[in-house]
């Protein structure tokens, strides 16, 4: 499975799981997903290096929604 494949198939699984059943309130659905909305603040300027090894500024994306998805294993 592609990287991008593998966003796409957990961008529908955070779609599907916010979306509140009939009369459910949507804020009180994401608040129990620990899912909340911040004030629009700029993000800090970064940059992480893609799959491709090339870097790649937060900035290039301005504008655009942007998911970053970190994780660990230790």
């Amino acid at each position: 499975m592609t990287a991008v494949a593998m966003l796409q198939a957990l961008l529908l699984g955070f779609l599907l799981a916010a979306t509140p059943p009939a009369g459910e309130d949507l804020e009180e659905r994401l608040w129990d997903l620990h899912i909340v909305t911040l004030d629009a603040e700029p993000a800090p300027a970064f940059t992480l290096e893609s799959l491709a090894g090339e870097r790649v500024p937060l900035s290039d994306w301005r504008g655009r929604a942007v998911l970053l998805y970190f994780w660990a294993t230790w």
